[in-house]
């Protein structure tokens, strides 16, 4: 029955492309490999963070033991800078009647530290092994009473002579990396641009050459146009990649919110958001590419040879996530491809105008076009060629 409304008419109005696109999609989402291999990812950032969070961010008492009222004021100083700290960390005063009860009570585990003023200055005694966060603390208190000691002796404010022991530091060029934070986002972009683009990429020129090599292809491009059936395998995978690397995302930022990085939570979900739209710009530009390179080949073997210029493009894109600085890593953050990776982690440091991110993503866009007409191209040309494997130069010269 072919009536308005029938699913067989239904099916008859559906564009070709799209069912192609539905087909890549459902075959994809499916299959065990993938469906294991996504949640073991996502599994694996979950856990990362979860340790993170276990390790650096517990909270932990210093039991300080002290013998005069001196010392005592010295921890209570030292607790009020650990309460005020991102780590949440506490100390805790216990008192004791002499040097020898404070070393007992430190030799025996029942305290932590033994705190006691000495000839020269303050002297901490522990059981094994120093905390090096109590040691810190202790200094900054230290400083923030010699300072205070100072002003009064001198007669001026404690805010004045803070004002005269600050540091302002400017930067004309920025030159650098751009430091932990846009080396972090980098890298972290960068792999996921890699491996999205391998693993989704390669699905592409391995579905392409399998075809060719089984003649599927043959009955496919009797039914459907070659230039529709190449639509549908990019988008479809495009589609599946770029969902897969948005809940990848979307748990990282989650799990960054229980760091010591959350402060930087608004920037790297800004930053994140440019790269999607980076990401589809620079695997569209890729994806059409890698379809040309299995249409090239005859059988699975020769996608070694025929992917080889895509696999440095992707590597080099990951490289230049944290290898590239200075002059050079601005000029690579316009430039196609890499810029899916810099560009977003220079948002991060929020060294951009905000222009460049525009004029960056602009140019993935005309790439990209490029790079559809010339995959779509090759692909159309190369794809019922049965004689052999082909090289780029070859590719590039066949004839309608």
């Amino acid at each position: 029955m072919n009536r308005s409304g029938t699913p067989e008419a239904s099916s008859e109005r559906r564009p070709a492309w799209l069912i192609v696109t539905i087909r890549e999609i459902v075959v994809k989402v499916t299959d065990k490999a993938f469906i294991i291999g996504t949640l073991t990812t996502l599994g694996l950032i979950v856990a990362g963070f979860a340790v993170g969070f276990l390790v650096s961010g517990r909270a932990q008492t210093t039991d300080v033991v002290v013998t005069t009222s001196e010392a005592a004021t010295m921890a209570q100083s030292v607790s009020a800078l650990a309460q005020q700290s991102a780590s949440g960390d506490a100390v805790q005063v216990v008192q004791a009647d002499d040097d020898a009860q404070a070393l007992a009570q430190v030799e025996a585990g029942d305290a932590d530290v033994y705190l006691r003023h000495g000839e020269i200055g303050w002297i901490t005694t522990w059981e094994s092994e120093p905390d090096s966060g109590f040691v810190n603390q202790l200094q900054e208190a230290l400083n923030a009473q010699t300072i205070t000691d100072l002003a009064n002796q001198a007669g001026v404010s404690t805010e004045q002579l803070s004002q005269q022991l600050s540091v302002t530091t400017e930067v004309l060029n920025a030159t650098g990396s751009g430091g932990p934070i846009g080396l972090i986002a980098a890298v972290a972009f960068g792999v996921l641009f890699m491996m999205s683009s391998m693993t989704y990429g390669m699905q592409i020129a391995t579905s392409v050459i399998e075809e060719k090599q089984s003649r599927i292809v043959e009955i496919l491009v009797a039914v459907i146009p070659v230039r529709q059936l190449l639509a549908g395998k990019v988008i479809g995978n495009t589609l599946i990649a770029f969902t897969q690397v948005l809940v990848l995302l979307g748990a990282s930022l989650i799990g960054l919110a229980f760091t010591g990085l959350r402060d930087y939570l608004p920037d790297f979900a800004g930053a994140a958001g440019w790269f999607l739209l980076f990401f589809l710009a620079g695997f569209g530009a890729l994806a059409c590419i890698w379809a040309a390179a299995g249409a090239l080949g005859t059988r699975s073997e020769d996608l070694n040879q025929t992917s080889t210029p895509l696999m440095w493009v992707i590597m080099a894109t990951y490289l230049a996530a944290f290898a590239a600085t200075g002059t050079v890593r601005i000029v690579l953050s316009f430039v196609p491809i890499v810029s899916a990776v810099l560009m977003p982690a220079r948002l991060i440091e929020g060294t951009v105008a905000w222009w460049e991110p525009l004029a960056a993503l602009a140019s993935n866009l005309v790439f990209a076009m490029l790079m559809v007409l010339l995959g779509e191209r090759i692909y159309r040309r190369a794809l019922l060629r049965t004689g052999g494997r082909l090289n780029w130069r070859q590719g590039l010269k066949l004839a309608d």
